[in-house]
């Protein structure tokens, strides 16, 4: 499950900002918020709430936007899923359509098959 959280993170000028940092199933830096994090709430009682998440940003280590580049860098590339697809040619012989004209305009290709 990805989740989420606030982080402090140390700028290249020295100044501290806070952003939000993703984190992916089992827990990896998967990313983060390009610019500073606001505290916003629609509600004083949701603001509240935000402000103390940015509270709890303050008990985690700070981090750079060079951590967090590194941190995904170094993860292991996910195999990629094998799918069983088909091409439109093998599709259509698998289904016993007879291609009679094709016809292409545009980048567009137009098929008329007889049933």
């Amino acid at each position: 499950m990805i989740t989420w959280n606030y982080r402090v993170f140390r700028e290249e000028d020295g100044d501290y900002i806070i952003r939000e940092v993703t984190y992916g199933d089992n827990g990896e830096i998967i990313g983060c918020t390009k610019d500073a994090m606001e505290p916003f709430g629609k509600s004083l009682e949701e603001l509240a709430q935000d402000l103390d998440a940015f509270q709890e940003a303050l008990q985690y280590p700070v981090l750079t936007l060079a951590d967090v580049e590194a941190a995904i860098a170094n993860q292991p590339s996910k195999a990629k899923q094998s799918r069983k697809t088909i091409s439109h040619a093998e599709l259509v012989k698998k289904l016993g359509l007879d291609v009679e004209a094709e016809y292409e305009s545009n980048d567009v290709a137009l098929v008329h098959t007889t049933t």
